[in-house]
């Protein structure tokens, strides 16, 4: 019998929160349930081998960006006398860079796979653990947040004190979410954010109302208030500008949203690229926008929240 497990892992996005929740500050990210990788996991009669749209190979040869989940691979085999050789293929595409998780998906994707076809019987914990220090591999700092929302149906609320809580609460409008096809660079956004708020108190002030938005987002949610969430996230859109990490495409991407029906829209994500959404009052909202748009972006999601 050849034995084959598969597990669906989904992305992410951050509604708001992004910048000020490096600073002890609340966030809100959303599943995506659009975009998803699959892991497939199956024995095979040669090396332990990897196969994904960018490598195929050797599993521990494979370049250093996938040394998060050698490190998974090597743990869970190392928990298993006469471990068998693994086959692990992953399908499905997640733009990378983007501020969709596609990281936390894969690492996630692969504990789980990797652990059931093992025979191990890992606590959600363990589970969370092993994804979060692969997540701390790939980036050298990992709030948490990706692996917590990847893992989630839900929304999650999140900050550095409290960690992860899941919001089951339905807003009850429609999310537009756009890639402009230019890479984020998460990087050096924070290191720009903080280099302004060291050398200005107005700047430290906004990181601080940043932060206001994101609990007041939180509070308008439980209200389905998404009239005033949009609000939110044009006064949130004026604040990450103003730290210069919208783009041209972003800026008009967020204009055309407005001008034909979006409740609200900003980036999402570290900036200087990425993704943009658009809160919608509906689909056929957010199916205008995205036509109207069309010029400006590679590719578009629409969710039901």
């Amino acid at each position: 019998m050849n034995k084959k497990i598969e597990v669906k892992a989904h992305g992410k996005v951050i509604l708001i929160g992004e910048h000020s929740v490096v600073y002890g500050y609340d966030a809100l990210a959303l599943p995506i349930q659009a975009l998803n990788i699959t892991t497939t996991v199956e024995e095979t009669d040669g090396p332990t081998w990897m196969d994904t749209t960018h490598y195929h190979g050797a599993f521990f040869d494979a370049p250093d960006e996938y040394d998060g989940i050698k490190y998974i691979v090597k743990t869970l085999l190392e928990r298993v006398e006469n471990a068998p050789n693994l086959k692990i293929t992953y399908t499905g595409e997640i733009p990378m860079e983007r501020g969709f998780g596609s990281s936390a998906v894969v690492a996630l994707g692969t504990t789980k796979a990797v652990s059931q076809f093992l025979g191990l019987t890992l606590s959600e914990a363990e589970i969370m653990e092993i994804t979060n220090h692969a997540e701390m591999i790939n980036h050298g700092k990992a709030s948490g947040l990706d692996a917590a929302t990847v893992n989630s149906d839900y929304l999650v609320f999140f900050n550095k004190q409290d960690g992860p809580k899941q919001l089951s609460q339905k807003l009850g409008a429609t999310l537009l979410i756009m890639d402009t096809g230019e890479l984020g660079n998460t990087k050096v956004a924070v290191q720009s954010v903080k280099k302004q708020m060291d050398e200005s108190d107005l700047k430290k002030k906004q990181i601080a109302r940043l932060g206001e938005l994101a609990t007041a987002t939180r509070q308008n949610w439980f209200n389905q208030n998404a009239e005033e969430i949009g609000k939110i996230f044009n006064e949130a859109e004026d604040i990450l500008a103003s730290f210069k990490l919208s783009t041209e495409r972003i800026d008009n991407i967020c204009k055309i949203a407005n001008e034909n029906g979006a409740l609200g829209a900003k980036l999402s994500g570290g900036g200087l690229g990425g993704i943009v959404i658009a809160l919608c009052p509906n689909q056929e909202v957010a199916k205008k926008i995205a036509e109207k748009a069309k010029a400006n972006f590679d590719n578009d999601w629409i969710e039901e929240i």
